[in-house]
């Protein structure tokens, strides 16, 4: 049995289940509980594994009141207040941006462009951090790669140059999945692309005219994650 919601929700399902203990961050995006009776509640957030550990009969009363909460005595997880909001990462493609934002709000969702806001006095690594950073206000979050640039090494010369995104777009996007995870960022790529050599394994959500072509799956990414999307806003959304 897995979980997919936020660390948040884990801990009030837990708590709504009597089982307190000590949660603490572990490596490759995993978390864990310790009970009183040292009976262990692992969670890898971007998996959405649950497993258990310590003593028996401990480990199994353990389990058997996790698995009862997430089956019967609680709502399956909703995003938190907030989560239509989603954090766009883009580039210098502007077309692309606008369409984007223009088939969110086709699905009913609010996205959240940094260069359409007054930044609020903050910087833009602030703001930044407040949107996708520890305590994140955006619930998902959708990186634009587009062409922009052109690129090398340097051992290569210029004959061997490819289209690049920006720099900020794979700053950016490196902070969406250290932050969200990549359960909740959906990459969305312009034509070709050249990836950073250690995004392997990372899907990307390919288009090659208007983003509308990307709109199915992007759409089963965010309901894989509990965002509720109306089946006539998705088939606007994809024309």
């Amino acid at each position: 049995m897995g979980f997919h919601g936020t660390i948040g929700e884990l801990k009030q399902l837990a708590d709504s289940a009597g089982l307190h203990g000590e949660w603490q961050p572990k490596p490759n995006n995993c978390w864990r509980m310790v009970a009183k009776d040292r009976a262990g509640l692992n969670w890898s957030s971007s998996k959405g594994t649950l497993w258990y550990d310590g003593p028996s009969p401990a480990k199994e009363k353990l389990q058997a009141a996790v698995e009862s909460v997430l089956n019967v005595g609680a709502p399956a997880p909703q995003p938190a207040a907030g989560a239509k909001t989603i954090f766009v990462v883009h580039g210098h493609d502007s077309v692309s941006r606008e369409q984007l934002e223009l088939v969110l709000h086709k699905l009913g969702l609010e996205p959240f462009v940094l260069q359409n806001t007054d930044g609020g006095g903050l910087t833009i690594i602030e703001s930044l951090e407040k949107m996708i950073g520890k305590n994140a206000e955006s619930y998902f979050g959708i990186v634009l790669l587009t062409p922009d640039d052109m690129g090398y090494a340097k051992k290569d010369g210029d004959a061997e140059a490819k289209p690049r995104s920006r720099q900020n777009v794979i700053l950016e996007m490196g902070m969406l999945l250290a932050s969200l995870t990549r359960e909740r960022v959906a990459i969305l790529q312009k034509g070709f692309v050249e990836h950073p050599s250690d995004t392997a394994g990372i899907i990307y959500i390919p288009f090659n005219d208007h983003v509308k072509e990307a709109v199915p799956k992007l759409a089963a990414r965010l309901q894989k994650v509990g965002i509720d999307l109306d089946g006539a806003a998705i088939a606007r959304a994809s024309a």
